[in-house]
């Protein structure tokens, strides 16, 4: 409209509480922020009756079960950054003033009798030129000649640049008059005429800020699950989140708002076999929309409520009594309305809480009728039995024999795919057994690996110990048969052990377990998890047992000889033999795929990080991605975020910074499930990430929490890269010579430097580098002679030989063969140090911190250009802080690279400050100094001094102190 300069008419049309007046609204400011005029028929609805709101004091160091009580805080005026409700109930709308009597922007309009006749007299005093919207609400509620004179009037205007914004709601039945849409069509042909895009339920943030808006808190999960499940109209999550508040279910805990406890106190029986209990106002809401389906869907989604979610809808038809074709009318009625949802083979509730109020509308003794139909209708399949077992865990009773046995297999059977699920059927049915039966033992082996698989580690091994701890208290001896059964029950406790990470007393667990099977087979995940401790404590009969089961296949069964592989392969990768270990690692791969069952250790974890360190990242990215897809045939399982554990050094690796951070964080357990055995491989990306930004303090913190709640050993996998990781950061905060004496550490231990130089296809370059600065010839001797040894050991493993090419060159001072070796780097961050070291010998310069002159006799051109190419690939790979060196070097040869980029600041606030300045605040407020602050930015003191006050200005502060009140 803007470059026609003619009229446009946008039609809204959209049921009552939809939002439509809260988007004519947002458009009509808008269109006043872009210089447009203004003509507008909103009236200022009747505030919102609400309570005043409840001062909420801070409760952050208060117990869980402090609670506040809320009252309904009705949106501030003017605020436009959140969904501002209007007023809710059915008469909202009717009780509206007429829509159609314009009111002046900004300030009350009389009323005369002709809202058109308004309209136009508004328009006749705005020059014919000026862009105008128009902005009318709820013309279904205007009459036929109010309609017919506004048509008339928009044709009339057609030659101006007036934007109408047009809203209705659907014609009611009771209306006298024709159709708004049919009066409106009599435009279409005279003037552009679009509708606008439907209206749908808030989604995400927009409908966490409307219940925000209206608790004065942002909301919990679960209540924003209950606004969801209403979530047809912004009005009808207002009724509920009003409702709450006035029944008193809500309440404020820690700043967040969220439902009160349930008042039996208590969790639905079966674990997460029921969904949890719902409020009174919630359901009584639900089942008045309930009440709109028609009786034979409302009859269908109680009966599938009792089936359970997701359901099977031959189980449906079956428990209907009617043939599969009856349900479609149900089921497309129920899935129009959102309450079911489709997948491949089966339909599911879309919401849980709408789920529970359905199943709470059937009578309970009805509901134990219907089930036990429903598990007799299963029985009779032969994949009924999970299912089966669904049902009877919520009637079965104290020595009901057969539901017992069938809620234990399905138990058993749901291990692998769903083992929350499992688990809460296991203990279900061990609560239905008498202490000391024979069952309860292989039902607690059950329940401890669904926990495991689960990721309640504590759990598992807390339920295994007490299960031991009561079958020992009964009887001095156990015969053979209830001590197999705590063996077994030992062997899966080691590895939930394992994976918690405490291998001292999984090696323990394990051993007992298999000491109590000395003359029988052995329990599998004691074999694996004693082997896996093994190594992780540094015992050097670990490899001497792994041989062992290698070189007698046909005694132990092939989950075991997988494990085998897999640690034997660890001891290939410590003795500098990378080519045999990701050999052996693919050789366990290809026996493990034939397996088939749970997996207790998967060997690709261990080839994906062998691969991304050895620069194989196209393969290491199709052994991930076979991984995740392995992971997903279970739900909410331990191993679920393992991809993100195994992607993240990949990420590092082709210089993707936040890609890698975000699945570190992932694989440390920040939102969910994680596997804390390989927690510290996430921890040492996200310290690398912080490292390569150039945030010092960062870094520190994640290494600092790596050796806190890590055991730090030689023996441990992660020791090396923690090392390394330790000097690079030493380095950055007090100088190579601090650094070399981190890096001497790693001789002081059998095979450690040889790990180091392994961890990174930079390491040892950047090793002789450091040794070279400060003037450590031994440590510089020790680096290449290392990584000629690996060179001897893997002349098939080019990472391996092209990083000692790169040591070699740069302690001989050999540029040429330096060049050599930065063309057969694949890892993008080796290729770019190469580059610098390569300009660094051109120019005669030495070490990489000399700042001194770089002698008349280097190749000065050539140089510039790698320090060129090298710059680029740092910024490229994210960098900072080795872009800003290599652009301090450029600088000393007088070649200035531009580094930033013009954006709108505001004047003043943090948010005024620019990059560097940012980092400078940060560097300072962590304690450094002017100098040691440059020297971090490589950048004058003066310099540093010139960005720190300009930072007291913008920040309205005069001093360092002021400045970490600040950011502390």
């Amino acid at each position: 409209m803007a470059s026609t300069r003619r009229s446009r008419v946008l039609l809204m049309e959209a049921p009552p509480g939809a939002g439509k007046t809260r988007l004519l609204g947002e458009a009509a400011a808008i269109a006043a922020e872009n210089g447009f005029e203004v003509v507008g028929g909103l009236l200022p609805p009747a505030p919102a009756a609400a309570p005043a709101p409840v001062p909420v004091p801070a409760l952050a160091a208060a117990p869980d079960s402090a609670h506040v009580p809320v009252t309904a805080v009705p949106p501030s005026a003017g605020t436009r950054t959140r969904t501002r409700p209007r007023r809710s109930g059915a008469a909202a709308d009717s009780s509206r003033p007429h829509p159609l009597v314009p009111a002046a922007a900004g300030c009350p309009a009389p009323c005369p009798t002709s809202a058109v006749d308004a309209a136009r007299a508004r328009l006749r005093d705005i020059p014919e030129h000026v862009r105008t919207t128009v902005t009318l609400d709820d013309l279904h509620l205007a009459d036929l000649p109010a309609l017919t004179a506004l048509c008339e009037l928009i044709t009339t205007l057609a030659g101006r640049p007036v934007l109408w914004l047009l809203a209705f709601a659907p014609d009611q039945d009771s209306s006298p008059y024709e159709p708004v849409t049919a009066c409106l069509a009599k435009l279409r042909g005279r003037v552009p005429v679009e509708p606008v895009p439907e209206l749908g339920p808030l989604r995400g943030d927009a409908l966490g800020r409307l219940v925000a808006d209206w608790t004065g808190a942002d909301p919990d999960p679960a209540l924003l699950a209950l606004a969801e499940s209403v979530n047809r109209t912004p009005r009808s999550v207002i009724e509920l989140v009003r409702g709450l508040v006035e029944d008193g279910d809500l309440s404020v805990v820690d700043g967040t708002s969220r439902l009160r406890p349930h008042p039996s106190g208590a969790a639905p029986r079966a674990g997460g076999c029921l969904p949890t209990p719902v409020p009174k106002r919630f359901s009584t809401l639900v089942q008045r929309d309930l009440r709109e389906l028609s009786e034979p869907t409302v009859r269908a989604l109680r009966l599938a409520a009792v089936l359970g979610s997701p359901f099977a809808p031959e189980d449906l038809s079956a428990m209907l009594g009617e043939a599969p074709v009856s349900l479609l009318a149900a089921v497309d009625e129920a899935v129009d309305r959102g309450l079911l949802v489709c997948g491949e083979r089966d339909l599911a509730f879309r919401s849980e809480p709408v789920w529970r109020v359905l199943l709470d509308s059937v009578p309970p003794p009805v509901r134990a009728l219907l089930r036990r139909q429903a598990a007799e209708m299963l029985l009779s399949r032969p994949d009924g039995i999970a299912r089966a077992a669904l049902q009877l865990v919520h009637i079965a009773r104290p020595g009901d024999t057969q539901a017992l046995r069938t809620i234990a297999e399905g138990a058993r059977r749901l291990l692998a795919t769903e083992p929350s699920t499992a688990a809460a059927l296991a203990t279900r049915c061990m609560e239905l057994l008498a202490p000391g039966h024979t069952d309860r033992l292989r039902l607690a082996k059950t329940a401890v690996e669904a926990y495991t698989r689960a990721g309640d580690l504590d759990r598992a091994i807390t339920l295994a110990m007490d299960a031991i701890d009561e079958t020992t208290a009964r009887a001095n001896a156990l015969p053979s048969a209830l001590a197999g059964d705590v063996a077994a029950l030992r062997a899966s406790m080691s590895a939930a052990l394992l994976f918690l990470g405490d291998t001292e007393t999984a090696r323990r667990a394990a051993r007992e377990a298999l000491a109590a099977q000395a003359d029988g087979p052995q329990h599998r995940e004691a074999v694996i998890t004693d082997l896996a401790a093994s190594y992780l404590t540094g015992d050097g009969t670990a490899a001497e047992r792994a041989r062992g089961i290698l070189g007698a296949p046909d005694r132990h069964p092939r989950a075991v000889r997988v494990g085998a592989l897999t640690f034997h392969a660890f001891g290939q990768w410590r003795d500098g033999r990378v080519g045999d270990a990701v050999r052996t690692l693919r050789e366990a791969v290809a026996l493990e795929d034939g397996a088939g069952g749970p997996r207790l250790i998967d060997p690709r974890w261990f080839l994906a990080f062998a691969l991304t360190r050895t620069d194989e990242h196209e393969e290491a990215e199709a052994v991930i991605e076979r991984s995740a897809r392995a992971a997903a045939c279970a739900t909410k399982t331990l191993t679920t975020t393992i991809p993100d554990v195994l992607r993240a050094p990949l990420h590092i690796a082709r210089g993707r910074l936040d890609e890698a951070e975000a699945a570190a964080l992932a694989g440390v357990g920040t939102d969910g499930p994680h596997l804390p055995m390989l927690a510290p491989q996430a921890w040492l990306v996200l310290a690398q990430v912080a490292l390569r930004r150039g945030r010092l303090a960062q870094a520190e913190d994640h290494l600092g929490t790596l050796e806190k709640d890590f055991p730090q050993h030689s023996s441990r996998p992660w020791w090396a890269a923690r090392l390394l990781l330790h000097a690079q950061l030493t380095e950055a905060q007090a100088g190579s010579g601090a650094a070399a004496d981190v890096l001497a550490e790693a001789g002081a231990h059998d095979g450690a430097l040889r790990e180091l130089l392994l961890e990174d296809p930079a390491a040892a370059a950047w090793s002789v580098r450091c040794g070279l600065a400060a003037g450590r010839p031994d440590i510089v001797r020790a680096v290449v002679g290392t990584a000629e040894l690996l060179c001897a050991y893997n002349p098939d493993v080019p990472a391996v030989l092209a990083a000692a090419a790169h040591a070699r060159a740069l302690a001989e001072g050999d540029a040429r063969a330096l060049a050599e070796a930065g063309r057969t780097h694949r890892n993008p961050w080796a290729r770019a140090a190469a580059a610098e070291d390569h300009a660094v010998l051109l120019l005669g310069g030495g070490d990489r911190g000399d700042r001194g002159d770089r002698g008349e006799n280097g190749d000065r051109d050539a140089a510039i250009g790698e320090l060129d190419r090298a710059m680029s690939a740092y910024g490229a790979l994210g960098g900072e802080r080795d872009a800003a060196r290599v652009r301090a070097r450029l600088r000393e040869l007088g070649v200035r690279r531009r580094h930033w980029t013009q954006a709108k600041r505001p004047h003043s606030g943090w948010e005024s400050l620019t990059k560097t300045e940012r980092k400078v605040a940060d560097l300072v407020a962590g304690g450094l100094t002017n100098q040691q602050a440059a020297r971090h930015l490589f950048i004058s003191p003066h310099t540093v001094g010139f960005h720190l006050r300009q930072i007291y200005r913008k920040l309205g502060i005069q001093s360092r102190t002021a400045l970490i009140r600040l950011k502390a």
